[in-house]
């Protein structure tokens, strides 16, 4: 449908805005006396016909006339001219009409404002999930450096374990020479009682070192169950981290859904 507007006051500045968003409609010429009036100035940006003189609208086609001056004089002007022509719609019908305009401009401005909080909440979130992936990236980071390190936590106790093992052989053997020192020692008589008490201090020696090496031993089986402890930890942790990893996608997948949803209606008439 091509339409012609006449008046282009604040009323016929929003019929064009509005009428300009619908596909079927056309307006093929916008007249005012004032060619700086916003109506006029906004045909000259939508590169919309204008003019300043009601003749000109038989140059174009128009099924329908729309009256915005809200003047008895160019009312009469127009049905005089056109009426045969095509549809008039007088200023009160307009007023309706520009009436329903403002209220949707007015909507339409208000659901611009919510897209750009949503839109700008949106970007605020996406900026505190990319700081989570990076606090869940350093967690990650950490937990392969205990990893790391437990294992060769795990090494030093193996490498240790063999030492207290040897140690446990050598004071055994210490103990059998010493005891042996002892026999001999009491076979000498009384020349054998120095040698006697050297073999016994050489017992005493080798049941201390078969006790620290326990001791040691004990340790050390406690520390490799503190290790295991935080290895079950970094894994409980490691699953913690990946649920919140995909949490967050899920949540930013979302988000980018919510901004395309917003940049399609900006782009289709949001605006």
């Amino acid at each position: 449908m091509n339409i012609a507007i006449v008046g282009a006051g604040q009323g016929g500045t929003n019929l064009i805005k509005s009428l300009t968003e619908i596909d079927d409609i056309n307006i093929t010429i916008v007249v005012d006396l004032d060619l700086d009036a916003p109506g006029i100035v906004l045909a000259k940006k939508l590169k919309i016909k204008y003019s300043s003189s009601i003749d000109d609208i038989s140059s174009v086609p128009a099924d329908m006339i729309i009256e915005a001056t809200g003047s008895k004089k160019v009312a009469d002007i127009l049905f005089e001219k056109f009426k045969d022509k095509c549809k008039i719609i007088d200023s009160h019908a307009a007023l309706l009409v520009s009436t329903l305009v403002e209220g949707n401009i007015s909507t339409l401005i208000k659901l611009n404002k919510q897209i750009e909080a949503i839109t700008k909440t949106s970007n605020t979130v996406q900026e505190n999930l990319q700081s989570i992936y990076n606090s869940i990236n350093a967690i990650h980071s950490i937990g392969d450096n205990l990893n790391l390190s437990t294992e060769a936590s795990n090494k030093y106790i193996e490498e240790s374990d063999k030492v207290i093992k040897y140690v446990n052989t050598i004071a055994n053997q210490t103990k059998i020479l010493g005891l042996n020192a002892n026999i001999e020692a009491a076979r000498a008589g009384e020349h054998g009682l120095g040698f006697s008490v050297v073999a016994k201090e050489v017992q005493a020696l080798a049941s201390n070192s078969e006790k620290f090496a326990l001791e040691i031993s004990q340790l050390l089986k406690k520390i490799s169950d503190e290790i295991y402890k935080i290895n079950s930890e970094i894994q409980t942790l490691r699953c913690h981290t990946t649920a919140q990893i995909d949490s967050s996608r899920l949540v930013s997948a979302a988000i980018d859904q919510l901004n395309q949803a917003a940049h399609i209606y900006n782009r289709v008439g949001g605006n």
